[in-house]
Parts: C-alpha cells; sequence; structure tokens
C-alpha cells in the first residue's frame, strides 16, 4: 500500500502536473483566439488539421515506445543508456519512413490531403524526427519521475509559440504559411529541452540495442494499437468534417475539439505521474486507480456543468460572433468527454500491467463505429453528426473499461465515480490553498 507520505507525494506531483496543464492550455487558448482573430475559421481550421495529422503520424509510429521507456526505467528492467540509444535512433528512422509515406500519399493520392495545400504540409512535417524524440524522451523524463523538469519545459515551448504566433499575426501582420513554419520551429524546440536533460548526464550511443528493441515490442505493441484507435475516435471526426463540408467548418469543429482538451488535463496528470508510481507498487494499484477515478469524475462533471451553463459568452467574446454555431457540438460532446476522462484513469490499471489484447479489441470496434457513423452523418448533418458520434464512441469506450476492470477488480459503479468525503473535502482544501497563495502574491 501507498503510506500517507507517498499519497501526499503523489497529490502534489498531480498537482503540479494538472497546474502546469492548465498554464498550458491557457497559453495554447491564447494561441487559438489570436489565430481565430487575424485568420478566421479557414485559417484555424487549416492549422487544426496540419497539426492534426502529425498528431495522428506519431501516433501511427510510435510503437509503444514512449510507454515501454516510462515502464521500464521506472521499474528498471532495462538499462537507460540502451533506452536512450534505442529512442534516438528509432526516432529518426521512423519518422523518415513515415515523410516518405506522406510524401507518396501526397502527390500520388492527393485526395487523402483534400483542402490542405501540400506544400504547407510537408513543411511541417520536415520536424517529424522532433515530433517523435519529444514523444520518447518525455517518456524517459516521466519514468525517472523528473515531473518538474517535464513541467517546465512544456510550459517553456507553449510560452515561445505564443510570443512567435502574436508577433507573425499581429505585429508583422503575416500570413497562415508563416504560422505552418513556426509550428515546425516548435517542434524543434519542444523536443530539444527533454533531449538536452536526458543526453547530458547519459550520452548517446550509436547503436540500436535490438533485445531491447524487441522487448518494447512485447510491451507496447498493444498500447500501441490502442493509442492508434484512440486518435482516430479522438480526431478522425475532424479530418472527416473537412473532407466533406471544407475548411470553414473544420475551423469550427477544431474550437469543439480543442475545448474538448480541457476534460483530459486532470486525468493526463493523474496517468502522466501515477503511471511510474503504481509500476513499482502493485498490491494497491487498483484502490489508487479507483480512487483517482472518483476524483476526475468529479472534476470533469463540475467542469461539464460550468460548460453547459456559461460557454456561450465565453466564446463569443473571445473568438467572435463567426464561431458561436461550434457552441452546439461543444454541449452534445459533454457526456462523452466525461466517460473518456474516466476511462484515461482505469486505463492506468492496464498500463502497468500487461496491456490485454481484449481492451485492444474494444477500442479497434469503437473506431470503427466512430467511423462509420461519421461517414454516413457527416455529409448531411456536418459537425453537429460529428459531435453526436464522438460522444457514442467514447460511452461505448467507458462501457468496455468499466467491464474489464470490474472483472478483475470486483469493484462497481461507486467504488470508481462516487467521491468520498474526505475527497472531495482535500480538493476544496488544494483549491483554498492556491486560492490563498494566489491572494498573498498580488498583495
Amino acid at each position: 500500500m501507498f503510506s500517507i507520505k507517498e499519497k501526499v507525494s503523489a497529490l502534489n506531483h498531480i498537482s503540479v502536473t494538472f497546474s502546469s496543464m492548465v498554464i498550458r492550455l491557457s497559453l495554447n487558448l491564447l494561441i487559438g483566439i489570436v489565430v481565430a482573430r487575424a485568420l478566421g475559421p479557414n485559417g484555424k481550421g487549416l492549422l487544426a488539421v496540419i497539426v492534426m495529422i502529425g498528431t495522428t503520424i506519431i501516433n501511427l509510429g510510435n510503437l509503444g515506445i514512449s510507454s515501454f521507456n516510462t515502464f521500464a526505467i521506472s521499474n528498471k528492467s532495462v538499462e537507460e543508456k540502451d533506452i536512450i540509444s534505442n529512442s534516438f535512433w528509432l526516432g529518426l528512422i521512423i519518422s523518415l519512413i513515415s515523410f516518405f509515406v506522406v510524401l507518396v500519399l501526397a502527390f500520388n493520392l492527393p485526395i487523402f490531403f483534400r483542402n490542405i495545400p501540400r506544400s504547407y504540409l510537408l513543411i511541417y512535417l520536415v520536424s517529424l524526427p522532433f515530433i517523435f524524440w519529444a514523444n520518447f524522451f518525455d517518456g524517459i523524463l516521466i519514468g525517472e519521475q523528473k515531473f518538474r523538469l517535464y513541467n517546465i519545459f512544456s510550459v517553456i515551448t507553449q510560452l515561445i509559440s505564443l510570443i512567435g504566433v502574436i508577433l507573425l499575426l499581429l505585429v508583422f501582420r503575416l500570413n497562415v504559411f508563416y504560422v505552418v513554419v513556426w509550428y515546425a520551429l516548435i517542434n524543434i524546440i519542444d523536443a530539444s529541452l527533454p533531449m538536452r536533460s536526458v543526453l547530458s548526464r547519459y550520452g548517446l550511443s550509436f547503436k540500436i540495442n535490438v533485445n531491447v528493441f524487441k522487448k518494447s515490442l512485447d510491451y507496447g505493441l498493444r498500447i500501441f494499437l490502442t493509442g492508434i484507435f484512440s486518435l482516430l475516435i479522438l480526431r478522425i471526426d475532424l479530418y472527416m468534417v473537412n473532407f466533406f463540408k471544407g475548411m470553414v467548418e473544420a475551423g469550427l469543429y477544431s474550437l469543439a475539439s480543442t475545448f474538448g482538451n480541457i476534460f483530459f488535463y486532470l486525468p493526463s496528470s493523474i496517468t502522466t505521474v501515477m503511471f511510474p508510481k503504481i509500476n513499482i507498487e502493485n498490491k494497491s494499484k487498483k484502490e489508487s486507480v479507483a480512487r483517482y477515478s472518483r476524483i476526475s469524475f468529479l472534476s470533469v462533471s463540475v467542469l461539464a456543468l460550468g460548460t453547459l451553463l456559461f460557454i456561450k459568452f465565453p466564446i463569443g467574446l473571445l473568438y467572435g460572433r463567426e464561431f458561436l454555431s461550434a457552441v452546439q457540438p461543444i454541449l452534445l460532446l459533454l457526456p462523452g468527454l466525461i466517460a473518456l476522462s474516466v476511462s484515461n484513469v482505469l486505463g492506468l490499471y492496464f498500463l502497468s500491467t500487461k496491456y490485454p489484447f481484449k481492451l485492444t479489441i474494444s477500442w479497434f470496434l469503437a473506431t470503427i463505429l466512430n467511423a462509420l457513423l461519421n461517414f454516413i452523418y457527416i455529409p448531411q448533418y456536418g459537425m453537429v453528426a460529428a459531435a453526436i458520434t464522438s460522444t457514442i464512441s467514447y460511452l461505448l469506450v467507458f462501457g468496455f473499461h468499466y467491464y474489464f476492470f470490474h472483472k478483475e477488480t470486483k469493484m462497481g459503479f461507486y467504488d470508481i465515480l462516487v467521491p468520498r468525503k474526505e475527497e472531495i473535502s482535500s480538493i476544496i482544501e488544494r483549491i483554498m490553498k492556491f486560492l490563498n497563495k494566489g491572494i498573498k502574491n498580488n498583495t
């Protein structure tokens, strides 16, 4: 079991990571506002789709290496120098193969990149090696439980990104092409910080350890496949909205997608911090996962209620009246976002073991359903259909996670969804401490 001291340490790390994510979210929202105001729905949609393609490539090509890095380093089952050298060389090789595949598709099957300027896409994807390296080396920092460094690097990158966007769009009045170039440079910065930290301590070997690579595949392949399916569920709707309805509606729906990411910040903070900790301490992992599932459900439910009551005003104020049509898909996404947030925390239980293939199959089934419903209904109903389809798929994913978690742990809905009195008190206490600290700093 985790001791009281360990629980406090975990909560502190979660609080710091969550605070970092909130800061990054705020900076990202500011970037979105600047882009929306300067470029309108069309420019915002173009940038969102290009970044989405880069995200898709990293999920299709990472082979579960980042998760394995965290797993292997936290339980010390593999030497760090071997993990580091594999991360570097595999990141380079996989990114070059991915770029070549995209190049072939862009010139021979351009329908895959409908409404996307080919030159813009290829310029952004020049930074692919750095996208992979950022993913792999962040996994190393998390495995070492260097959460402070990980969070600092993330905030610095997002702050630099915001400054660049403001200069390009508001000061120099440049067009979307230069923002695409800037985003590619940001990917380089995003990778350079964790790489420098890790390589300065361990150096770099000039060979790939095949045995470690086999171990990473043995552990990470199921997680890799799950990552692909989860990404498709999260991103295929935006791709299909662009494909069937055009860049303007994709720009509007991208706002709903961006807002939906807010619901994953607390669950992501929990999984980031608890994965290496639970990986070390196995005896109490089901109780820990259930506890943080309850906390996550309470937090995202409160956020959903606030969204339901107040979302229209900030959307109109910050993004402009032309983005108000994004409010409806945001509201339709709320039940699904709550369900998927809890699913992410429950998934932590399976990440700390050999990820069951039956759960991967479940993600696959939900992805197929999502794609079929999008294909049938988006051409007629646009982004409203995309939001409803996503919610249905997210609820299905939660159903699978709950079923398998309950089957292995015998824990029910009360255990994973109903917060305890002391947990509510702890959350309120931490919020009050945070607010009091802010007030003292301002006075």
